[in-house]
């Protein structure tokens, strides 16, 4: 019978979030959007969710074209649809397994669940930072090749389509969909534009504006990209000694966040009852969950102070 209860409220609990999570995108829809705002499009319109209701529903939610954004920024084969469901799944499977034990109280499994519904987010930030920084070590090469293309007689959309060619994944993948773009009718200036919004970089912002620069008033293209490359590699070089100035800072909020874990495996291990009275007491429930979002939050600063933008 008891565990009939705990189905019972496992699924209780479950049909409270997934109707919870559905009146919370409701809430952030916008009726009174207008695409015509945004100009003709020739690009392939991509489905927010297989599903074609969940699409629909998604269509005029405010937060699905931002998380629409960072997928294809990450280039993850997934849509917005996927991530949510993925989303809701976590939180659903993490707050059931919590309830199953003792010494987690009922709120604390509840914000445990909602923390942990953040993890397909957190996966796909950190695949689209990967992938950035791919890309901007490959741009100062690729740089010189279009500089020497240039020299040579070629003009721009063909050595783009010989650049994605010649160099690797990622950036040949966004050069090509530029030549593309640039074959079926859109002007250059349109598809470098399209380029950086794909690939929200700063270097590829200013490859972007140097060419359309260029292209208003003249001037010598493969010298401007020269020195373009040079500055980038002096921003990477840069880049890279302040990573090392601030490994110490990363490496100590490591470690801070994982000796707590550490120490509790150890006292657990010396003195079991010992431990058991604080993880069963309510005064002790209450304390740990306040020292775990004390940790969390002590993390978050520390990665703050050392996140240092060149």
């Amino acid at each position: 019978m008891s565990m009939l209860n705990g189905f019972g409220l496992i699924f209780a609990a479950t049909f409270l979030v997934v109707g919870g999570s559905t009146l919370f995108a409701w809430s952030f829809l916008d009726r009174g959007r207008d695409d015509s705002e945004d100009g003709p499009d020739i690009l392939k319109k991509e489905r927010l969710s297989a599903l074609s209701t969940l699409s629909l529903l998604l269509s005029r939610a405010s937060f699905a074209q931002p998380l629409k954004r960072l997928l294809s920024e990450a280039n993850v084969d997934w849509t917005v649809g996927r991530t949510l469901l993925t989303m809701l799944l976590i939180s659903g499977g993490v707050f059931a397994v919590l309830l199953r034990l003792d010494f987690v109280p009922f709120g604390g499994a509840i914000a445990i669940s909602l923390v942990s519904s953040a993890a397909p987010i957190l996966w796909i930030q950190a695949q689209r930072a990967k992938r950035l920084r791919t890309v901007e070590g490959q741009l100062p090469e690729a740089l010189d090749f279009i500089s020497r293309a240039l020299v040579a007689g070629h003009s721009l959309p063909m050595t783009l389509e010989l650049l994605a060619e010649e160099i690797g994944p990622p950036l040949a993948g966004e050069l090509r969909k530029t030549v593309d773009e640039y074959n079926v009718g859109a002007s250059m200036e349109q598809a470098l534009e399209n380029l950086s919004q794909r690939v929200p970089s700063v270097d590829i912002r200013f490859f972007a504006s140097a060419i359309m620069t260029q292209s208003r008033t003249g001037g010598s293209l493969h010298e401007l990209l020269e020195g373009l490359a040079d500055t980038i590699r002096e921003r990477g070089t840069l880049r890279g000694q302040v990573r090392a100035l601030t490994a110490n800072g990363r490496m100590t909020a490591i470690v801070l966040s994982l000796l707590p874990l550490f120490l509790a495996i150890i006292m657990y291990v010396v003195n079991t009852e010992y431990f058991l009275l604080l993880v069963r007491h309510p005064i002790g429930k209450t304390l740990l969950l306040a020292a775990i979002c004390a940790q969390v939050i002590a993390y978050l600063v520390i990665q703050r102070i050392v996140d240092i933008k060149v």
